[in-house]
């Protein structure tokens, strides 16, 4: 059958999120939006028969850092090399704007592909959950939009200035802050996400977090998402002081120069796709 290896574009959303629902991702169409708008012409598919069969993004964060997600394939249509060769396409992409660092995070199923294109394990992530109605201590955190000075918090956290990103979450979802801290979180296919959170202490996460999962009526009845880092064990506490248990594993992978970063004051991610 013939195929089109070509840049995805906002019309071709509802195809793609048939493809997400393949698969019991969590992504919206808005998530599929915030992507094509931060990703620009790097979010690429491949076309048959009228339809998306695959997909790949690379996100950029300036040339230090690029973010690859929402690696996906139709089920009837894997195994015939699509993932491959939209990876090597983000890959040529990537190099040929001097971008320094890949990063992803990787499913078991995935992560032999990205080994074979020159990609190593830096570290485990973990997907907890919690059902709807699940009671947690609720303690007196403003809820505030973001100050400027923790934008600079979360780049020494992350590595690199994501500021594009999280001006976009702000304005999709909610955010509660401190002049220590911040969580957001935003709505989901399955669940509702929590994160990206970066914070100086695991007491100032668990503050943060348990008054954002407590905060209004349409939380408290929601299925909750959260993606952490093990390797914080803070973090880990945290999450089962609040009713989440673990629900999976991925890894965490990188191709090129090694980025300095704080995972110390990330308790939760921004997302598989995202970082």
């Amino acid at each position: 059958m013939p195929t089109v290896v070509r840049t995805l574009t906002p019309a071709d959303v509802p195809s793609a999120m048939e493809l997400s629902k393949a698969a019991n991702w969590n992504q919206t169409p808005e998530d599929w939006l915030r992507v094509l708008q931060l990703a620009r012409r790097d979010i690429r598919c491949v076309e048959a028969a009228g339809k998306i069969v695959a997909t790949a993004s690379l996100l950029p964060y300036g040339t230090r850092l690029a973010w690859i997600g929402m690696v996906l394939t139709r089920p009837e249509y894997r195994r015939q090399g699509y993932a491959r060769e939209l990876m090597e396409d983000l890959i040529a992409r990537a190099e040929g704007n001097k971008i320094r660092t890949l990063k992803l995070d990787a499913t078991h199923e995935g992560r032999p592909l990205y080994e074979s294109l020159g990609f190593v394990v830096e570290e485990t992530v973990e997907r907890w959950g919690r059902s709807a109605n699940v009671v947690a201590a609720q303690d007196d955190v403003d809820n505030a939009r973001m100050p400027e000075e923790l934008f600079a918090m979360d780049e020494a956290a992350f590595g690199v200035s994501r500021r594009d990103l999280l001006e976009m979450l702000l304005e999709s979802g909610r955010c509660n802050s401190t002049p220590h801290g911040y969580v957001l979180s935003r709505p989901g296919a399955t669940a509702r996400y929590l994160g990206p959170c970066v914070a100086a202490s695991e007491t100032e996460a668990g503050l943060l977090i348990a008054t954002h999962l407590e905060n209004d009526s349409i939380a408290k009845s929601s299925d909750w998402y959260w993606d952490l880092l093990p390797a914080n064990t803070g973090a880990v506490r945290c999450a089962e002081q609040l009713g989440f248990t673990r629900r999976r594993t991925l890894w965490r992978m990188s191709r090129g120069e090694t980025i300095e970063d704080n995972n110390a004051m990330v308790y939760a991610i921004a997302g598989f796709e995202l970082g």
